[in-house]
């Protein structure tokens, strides 16, 4: 996936937090109660099956950006948001002071959760002014979902692509505050970058994968959209650039 690896994250009891209060244990725990239980374990399978909707065919794209996005905004996030310890996450999280903090979660060990998810789950972290630095996919679709904290998040159409080049056009460009939701898909969106503007970010990541198992994934292409060239028609035609060169450029502010 990327030089610096999604597994340089001192995880342990944290991914027990993080996984207790996103999902079906937070109400086993009693973290939850009353009406937000029942949409708390309802929003786990239906985020799997619109996974799964997507991996089969049954749901375009888009179709899926609009449904996750959709789903999300069902559940009651302060109350969720509430009952996560946010203090300890930050005691006990490694943030680093080039890159964001990253690792793949596990539900294994929670009640009623789906034996194989048709996603992966993610967790990030980033001190103030760290980035997650400008980057293109292929063949997947992801979410991000803020659970603390505020990033300037910057997304991107990916237009076409040249050995060395990547052209992409601008669509978004505000303030990622606690409970907004972003989604990317090779149809819309397909290039984002994220840069802390808090002392403390943390987000919740989904990603479905290899969309076509017959086709090329990538993980990250990143680019230098500092340095494109701008193109009449309002996009741009950036520098595909190395993990280490995106890092540098652009992991700190």
């Amino acid at each position: 996936m990327s030089e610096i690896s999604r597994r340089e994250f001192c995880f342990g009891a944290v991914q027990g937090l993080v996984t207790l209060a996103l999902v079906t244990s937070l109400c086993d725990a009693q973290a939850i109660k009353g009406s937000v239980k029942p949409v708390a374990h309802k929003w786990l399978s239906d985020m799997d099956s619109l996974c799964k909707d997507l991996r089969s065919g049954k749901v375009e794209p888009t179709g899926w950006q609009d449904g996750i996005e959709s789903l999300l905004s069902r559940v009651e996030m302060p109350d969720l948001f509430k009952a996560i310890d946010f203090d300890r996450l930050a005691r006990t999280t490694t943030l680093y002071a080039d890159h964001e903090t990253a690792e793949e979660m596990s539900f294994s060990q929670i009640k009623g959760a789906p034996r194989k998810p048709g996603f992966a789950p993610f967790f990030y972290g980033m001190k103030k002014g760290i980035s997650i630095v400008p980057h293109g996919h292929q063949n997947m679709a992801t979410m991000h979902m803020m659970l603390k904290g505020d990033a300037h998040g910057r997304h991107f159409d990916r237009i076409s692509d040249e050995p060395k080049f990547m052209t992409i056009k601008p669509t978004k460009d505000k303030a990622v505050t606690v409970g907004d939701v972003t989604t990317i898909s090779s149809d819309r969106d397909n290039v984002h970058w994220f840069r802390a503007t808090s002392e403390t970010v943390f987000m919740f990541n989904i990603g479905v994968y290899s969309l076509d198992p017959t086709a090329n994934t990538t993980g990250r292409d990143y680019i230098d959209p500092d340095h494109g060239e701008k193109l009449g028609d309002g996009s741009l035609r950036v520098p595909r650039i190395s993990a280490k060169a995106a890092y540098k450029l652009y992991g700190r502010s």
